[in-house]
């Protein structure tokens, strides 16, 4: 009998740690592009609502102080990396941007984008990421605007398929697509918009596998990089918050991010759930997490925002609670929180954090 409790009381001990384990791998992350106060004070209210992990701009992640007092209080970092939106490049030569299918340059609003098929931009860009694992050795990478073209953050729900432009439709791109997949465009074909039309008629099954294989090669090809100079460095990807229903596809047709393929190089998928400016409710957000998990099993980390952002609507303490509780449903990894200064504009968003239990 004794024998049998010692065992019992081991198996409980195993549990009881391997479930602490499991909680203390949850992300609670925070996005934050630029500070200009006390580092030590930030770093102390992260350390004190439970965030463990800050994504955050290469500007502040070669800051040396604001690094030091994160690694006293054991908040890892990870560089977002923008990959396709690069407007200072643009600005300089605007032979870079992509083309939608009505020949249009890819810029609406602040979002502008590079054709993804340029092989020296690609370049450009894994060499600069391989400098900045180098140089700062974060814990991971967190790879945005891995994508094709699209201002998704102002597409609503009530949008048609149909309204939503296509890119990248550049001489590049078409010419490489019909090379690779053996097509010849009529004679007919003159502008962009006739060959973008004849395209997507005719052969746009083989144009999703072209841009989505654009899209995922980047992946690798940024993944591998840094990965040969920092073996343990970890991969996130941020992701539009589409699922296969939304948009006649628009995951694949428009964005050509597909999970499958990009899965293998990534440790974690970061759909952009934010639920109030794209006029979606809490569990809109579950039902993206649970989608993607299919796809990329045990590599789901939502991003949610935290307060107004874009539009008017409301968007209460009560809803964000909602969403955070949302966000935090299995299968989900945790949570990223969209952004700090937004949590600085209504300190009762804090609280709700803080007094999660958890994230305690």
């Amino acid at each position: 009998m004794k024998k049998l409790f010692n065992y019992v009381m081991v198996l409980l001990v195993l549990f009881i740690c391997f479930s602490c384990t499991s909680d203390s791998e949850k992300i609670i992350g925070i996005k934050i592009y630029e500070y200009n106060k006390d580092y030590r004070v930030l770093a102390d209210k992260w350390k004190n609502i439970g965030i463990n992990t800050a994504f955050v701009s290469k500007e502040l992640a070669a800051n040396t102080l604001f690094r030091h007092e994160l690694k006293e209080k054991n908040i890892r970092v990870y560089i977002i990396f923008p990959v396709f939106y690069d407007p200072e490049l643009l600005e300089h030569d605007s032979t870079l941007y992509a083309i939608t299918n009505k020949g249009k340059i890819a810029k609406d609003d602040w979002v502008e984008f590079v054709c993804p098929s340029r092989k020296a931009f690609r370049n450009l860009k894994t060499d600069k990421a391989a400098e900045l694992v180098k140089s700062l050795e974060p814990d991971g990478l967190s790879i945005d605007f891995i994508r094709e073209f699209v201002f998704w953050e102002m597409i609503y729900p009530e949008r048609t398929a149909k309204s939503i432009d296509i890119a990248c439709f550049c001489d590049n791109c078409t010419g490489n697509f019909c090379k690779q997949k053996g097509i010849t465009l009529p004679d007919t074909c003159i502008t962009v918009v006739q060959k973008a039309a004849y395209i997507l008629s005719f052969y746009s099954e083989n144009w999703n596998d072209y841009r989505c294989s654009l899209i995922a090669s980047m992946v690798k090809e940024i993944a591998d990089k840094v990965r040969n100079i920092k073996p343990d460095i970890k991969i996130n990807i941020h992701a539009v918050p589409w699922r296969d229903s939304d948009f006649g596809g628009a995951n694949i047709r428009v964005a050509a991010q597909d999970i499958y393929r990009i899965a293998p190089f990534a440790d974690y998928i970061s759909p952009m759930c934010y639920s109030q400016m794209l006029k979606r409710d809490a569990g809109w957000i579950a039902s993206v997490v649970r989608e993607m998990n299919e796809k990329a099993p045990g590599m789901i980390l939502p991003s949610i925002q935290v307060y107004p952002y874009y539009i008017d609507d409301l968007f209460t303490p009560d809803d964000f609670r909602e969403c955070t509780d949302s966000a935090l449903k299995d299968p989900s990894g945790g949570v990223v929180f969209f952004s700090w200064p937004l949590f600085e504009k209504d300190t009762v968003r804090i609280q709700i954090i803080r007094n999660r239990s958890a994230i305690d």
